[in-house]
């Protein structure tokens, strides 16, 4: 599967010099590949007698880059939501035919594969272009799926994702009701889920998805296009888990997770992956922290390697909470997965085993002291420190040294794309 997911991929490397950058290309191969397996989706009702992938690959040339340009825009006016939502102003970047021809050519690759399939090389997909600067803040799936595991959903509660990306919290959430699920029938049903994704680009990657591992809602899209913030309140009733990755402008992000631990049940829990920065500001960032200690009970906090989202220099922490009528927090444990952790291939079993099998954070946990990885600090400790949550107390010999080196990557890179603009113009 690695190797369809290279072949896919190959072609970005080579529109790039074409100042052709990542995101574009994901969003071209995501038109041409829904227009390819159209016909194989069940829930995808539409009849375009002359629109089709057929009637595109037996043109060539300009030909067939303009009947392109005519098939995006006719597909943008289709009435069914999911064309509507894949399509919507689309708008080719591609300049010459020959572009067009490299990107019919590599979804030969998919050839070969079953539908069922589909939905993981996407995914991996996505992830090989994040790993090239697309800016979609993908976090792996292994995490995604730790933390969901954590979580522990089951088939009828609500989950909801108010900045939902890709639909990678949503996909994995579906495939473990399924999996532990003792009526293999049952899976996340359409009242199960509510995703909105403000960002164009990642929304429409976000429902690609979702048709592909067959995730489908029948009022709407699977991820819907808006902004959490400003939704008509009808939309978000109380939530039984929320899943998301928050990572945005701090305004945005601790607006976020104030909405999210408000639209949380009375027994709701959250899993939320914010970056370090609203974890130690003063100001509003405290404000937030504290409402959220004051309001919930924040029961683990994960701190994650370096360079595990794409900007290398974003880090990120994981925040586990629930809403009780009866606590609030008194006891935050505390895992760092960071300091003198392995740069690559992160494996956070021991985190997993750790945290325990109650997903509110109530199994038994024992605190490893001054020279382990899980802590355990106070309510009235944390209050001391300004309410910050990027507590660590483990020093990181590699970590000038890594962060050095991540600075000089970055600053090559920029040299590089200054020197690519010049010779462009």
């Amino acid at each position: 599967m690695d190797e369809i997911t290279q072949q896919l991929f190959a072609p970005a490397k080579e529109l790039a010099q074409d100042g052709i950058n990542c995101s574009a290309y994901i969003t071209e191969f995501t038109w041409l590949l829904f227009l390819k397996i159209a016909p194989d989706l069940d829930e995808i009702n539409y009849v375009f007698d002359e629109f089709n992938w057929q009637n595109l690959i037996q043109k060539d040339g300009i030909e067939q880059y303009d009947f392109y340009k005519q098939i995006l825009a006719a597909l943008a006016k289709v009435i069914d939501p999911n064309v509507a939502g894949i399509y919507t102003h689309a708008s080719t970047v591609l300049k010459k035919p020959e572009q067009l021809e490299i990107l019919i050519t590599a979804l030969d690759a998919i050839d070969v594969c079953s539908s069922d399939e589909l939905g993981e090389i996407y995914e991996d997909f996505l992830a090989k272009c994040e790993e090239n600067d697309s800016h979609l803040y993908i976090a792996p799936r292994a995490l995604i799926d730790m933390i969901v595991r954590l979580t522990q959903p089951e088939s009828g509660e609500l989950i909801q994702d108010p900045y939902a990306g890709i639909g990678n919290f949503i996909v994995a959430a579906e495939e473990y009701v399924e999996v532990i699920s003792d009526d293999l029938s049952e899976s996340i049903q359409a009242k199960d889920f509510i995703a909105i994704e403000p960002d164009l680009i990642r929304q429409r990657l976000g429902l690609m998805n979702c048709l592909l591992h067959k995730i489908e809602h029948p009022q709407h899209v699977p991820v819907r296009w808006g902004d959490s913030l400003l939704s008509n309140r009808q939309i978000w009733p109380p939530a039984d888990i929320v899943l998301s990755t928050l990572i945005s402008s701090d305004e945005t992000t601790l607006a976020l997770l104030q909405h999210i631990y408000q639209i949380l049940n009375a027994n709701g829990r959250a899993a939320v992956i914010v970056q370090d920065k609203i974890l130690a500001d003063n100001g509003p960032a405290q404000d937030i922290r504290k409402s959220l200690l004051d309001s919930c009970v924040l029961h683990t906090v994960l701190s994650l390697p370096h360079d595990i989202l794409y900007p290398h220099e974003i880090d990120a922490h994981v925040l586990f909470f629930n809403k009780s009528s009866n606590y609030v927090t008194e006891n935050v444990w505390f895992y760092d997965a960071r300091n003198n952790f392995p740069t690559f291939g992160q494996d956070l079993t021991d985190f997993e085993m750790l945290y325990g099998d109650d997903p509110y954070g109530l199994a038994a946990r024992q605190d490893e002291g001054e020279n382990g990885r899980w802590r355990c600090f106070s309510r009235e400790y944390l209050a001391q420190h300004d309410d910050r949550l990027n507590i660590s107390w483990l020093e990181d010999a590699e970590h000038v040294v890594h962060d050095t080196n991540w600075q000089l990557l970055k600053e090559t890179v920029d040299d590089l794309q200054s020197l690519n603009d010049l010779l462009s113009v």
